[in-house]
């Protein structure tokens, strides 16, 4: 279809016959690469161009983020590395693309040959492979990270090959052209691999500022773009004006569709797109306002909507049709329902995987609400919420209901209605909403796309709702009308972290801040603990001769607390909350009385110190109630904790927090409560 169909919008022109755009950003299924693919099509014919289309594979990136994660590299460090491994790789893969009568009497050729012979990691694949390569060799006796980009330009003289190349290309009269596409392949949303994407967008825009007569285009997912913009910080200044976004309306879509729509059934003559659109479709599908209705079951994304109609148009044809009508989309629209709510999950699973809990909180509730009504539904799920699962973590990270809701807008779940009209705005670039107060009977609603999966339901004339994507726009009506909305990039889950410990340092020691600091502490256990320690209440036995602070269940299958339950036969936990800096007897004292029956033989306490070691009297009163008790009472400085809680931000193959208290704990058995000789 892209040959016989294909739409030559003003974005492929923009690619096609101009150098202003070296980024070409969107979200899933809007094309890009459709646009790699006709672009590179369009490069190959021109013979004055040198054409360069790179596609990475999964284990090529995944190899390079290795090497950067073994030397430790941050996104500053890892993108100055990168950009001039980059630099180098498409160097040499331009004059390994270039094919011209003249190469052989050129002393440029020559000597970029003699080059590449003489250093014999860049003989390895182009792309990915070759940077790791490069990486690999110069890491080796380098004292620290910040010597590796001066040794790499120094030794592989980058500005020699540079003007080599240059000159290259002048003397043939040829520029050279390199594409990159599939960037995603082995992404994840942390420094490190970001940066092997931000040195390849330093490298293209060196070439741009430099005139080198080398242009580079990266067709980029946005949430890809939005790390990008959050870890560097020259973001602004050098990748932003370069970039273009791919953004789809029902005119342009209706045009993309009527296009398919000729090459199929020969209609080729019929010049309108909505009278190719009713020979296609009946009844209440006919027109525009037929062709919006299927519209409502899409993210206005073209891969949603080719998906659709394909579909539907299957139904019709099994029945002896030529055409689809409103059953066959609706009888296609749940499966289409439910892959596009899967997509959404799978998009946020790494940086919001709560994100699955809470939009189940929506499951066969009205389409339609008050502000006020969906924030009376999140607060009702997140004061029921059990923690049995780990991703409910993020039910203690976004502790209240409005931030739940700002997450939810912010990835194009929730929509909310313009006062000025009918239209309702969706944010489908999972951007921080920067919203500022909304009304409690502002109409809200469940985008119409995730209806089906949701069984949600929906009163009679509110089908046909007027739905705007807000990816770069203003916030009509929520935002004055001179303050753009801000697209952080941070995703929203990240921002929250940041925030919850932001939060600590303002808490005071002693009575005054008591009361905050057991928030603190509960929010941070939920959070750590999700799926390890279920039904997590604060003082659940108020009022009973022993007040626990915070109990919970013991769960964990596996790791430090399944180490708990074992050694220590503790299936109800007991975590108390002491906001001061050094523990004394009637602490340790106030843990033994607590710990019996379901409680075991352990027992927590979180305080206020910043020292992970213990007092020569902390270590007396631990040993007290071990050898007489046989009772461990765990002591977790808060330091520890914050550190537990940041790591959250972090991807990681690991439990970091089940790490750091397993090691803990072996200081306690080990050391702390070991009997020592005395002279």
């Amino acid at each position: 279809m892209l040959a016989k169909a294909f739409v030559e919008t003003a974005d492929y022109r923009a690619l096609a016959y101009t150098r202003d755009f070296n980024h070409v950003v969107g979200r899933r299924g809007t094309g890009k690469s459709a646009l790699f693919q006709k672009t590179t099509d369009f490069f190959s014919k021109n013979h004055n161009t040198v054409l360069v289309a790179s596609t990475p594979k999964e284990h090529e990136t995944l190899a390079l983020q290795t090497a950067l994660h073994e030397i430790r590299a941050d996104y500053r460090s890892g993108r100055a590395i990168l950009r001039l491994a980059w630099k180098i790789d498409i160097l040499l893969a331009v004059y390994e693309a270039t094919h011209h009568y003249k190469l052989p009497r050129l002393s440029e050729h020559a000597y970029i040959q003699t080059y590449k012979d003489a250093h014999t990691l860049l003989s390895a694949p182009a792309g990915a492979q070759r940077c790791a390569a490069i990486l690999n060799q110069f890491r080796r006796g380098a004292d620290s990270l910040t010597e590796i980009p001066g040794k790499i330009a120094t030794e592989l003289r980058v500005n020699w090959l540079e003007a080599n190349v240059r000159a290259m290309l002048t003397a043939i009269g040829r520029s050279g052209v390199v594409l990159w596409d599939g960037l995603d392949e082995g992404w994840v949303p942390d420094q490190v691999a970001t940066a092997i994407l931000g040195g390849l967008a330093a490298a293209v825009t060196d070439f741009a500022d430099s005139k080198v007569g080398i242009h580079g285009i990266l067709f980029v997912r946005d949430n890809m773009f939005r790390a990008l913009a959050h870890f560097d910080r020259d973001f602004s200044r050098h990748i932003e004006g370069n970039s273009l976004r791919l953004n789809w309306d029902e005119h342009s879509l209706l045009h993309l569709i009527a296009n398919r729509l000729r090459a199929t059934f020969d209609l080729g003559r019929v010049e309108s797109d909505l009278k190719v659109w009713n020979r296609f479709a009946e009844r209440g599908l006919q027109d525009r306002e037929g062709f919006e209705l299927c519209l409502r079951h899409t993210l206005y994304r073209p891969r949603d909507l080719l998906v659709l109609l394909n579909s539907a148009y299957v139904l019709a044809v099994r029945q002896g049709r030529r055409q689809i009508i409103d059953e066959d989309v609706l009888s296609s629209s749940r499966g289409i329902s439910a892959e596009r709510l899967d997509d959404l999950l799978k998009e946020y699973d790494t940086v919001f995987p709560g994100l699955r809990l809470f939009v189940r909180v929506f499951d066969n509730q009205s389409a339609f609400n008050s502000y006020g009504e969906v924030i009376a539904l999140l607060e009702g799920a997140i004061k029921t919420e059990r923690y049995e699962s780990p991703v409910a973590a993020d039910f203690a990270l976004f502790g209240s209901a409005q931030e739940a809701f700002l997450a939810l807008y912010s990835v194009g779940f929730l929509g909310l209605k313009d006062a000025a009209s009918d239209h309702y705005h969706f944010c489908h670039d999972g951007a921080s909403a920067n919203l500022l107060t909304i009304e409690e009977q502002r109409n809200v609603a469940v985008h119409p796309c995730y209806w089906r999966a949701l069984n949600a339901e929906v009163a009679v004339g509110r089908e046909s709702i007027v739905i705007e994507a807000d990816d770069e726009a203003e916030e009509p009506g929520v935002l004055p009308e001179s303050a753009k909305r801000v697209a952080h990039v941070q995703d929203v889950r990240t921002k929250r972290l940041g925030q919850v410990l932001e939060e600590l340092p303002k808490i005071e020691i002693g009575q005054a801040g008591y009361s905050a600091f057991e928030d603190w502490v509960l929010r941070a256990v939920k959070m750590l603990f999700a799926g390890k320690l279920a039904n997590i209440q604060f003082k659940p036995n108020a009022g009973n001769v022993q007040q626990r602070d915070i109990v919970a269940r013991n769960v964990a299958p596996t790791g430090f607390w399944r180490r708990v339950f074992e050694d220590y036969e503790t299936r109800q936990v007991t975590v108390e909350v002491k906001n001061y800096v050094e523990l004394g007897r009637d602490d340790f004292r106030q843990m033994l009385s607590y710990s019996s029956g379901p409680y075991g033989r352990f027992g927590l306490i979180v305080y206020r110190t910043e020292s992970e070691g213990m007092t020569e009297r902390e270590r007396a009163w631990l040993q007290e109630m071990w050898h007489e008790h046989n009772r461990m009472v765990f002591a977790l400085p808060i330091s520890m904790v914050r550190r537990c809680v940041s790591k959250l931000r972090t991807v990681r193959k690991h439990d970091y927090t089940d790490a750091t208290l397993s090691k803990r704990l072996d200081v306690f058995e080990r050391s702390y409560v070991a009997i020592r000789h005395s002279k």
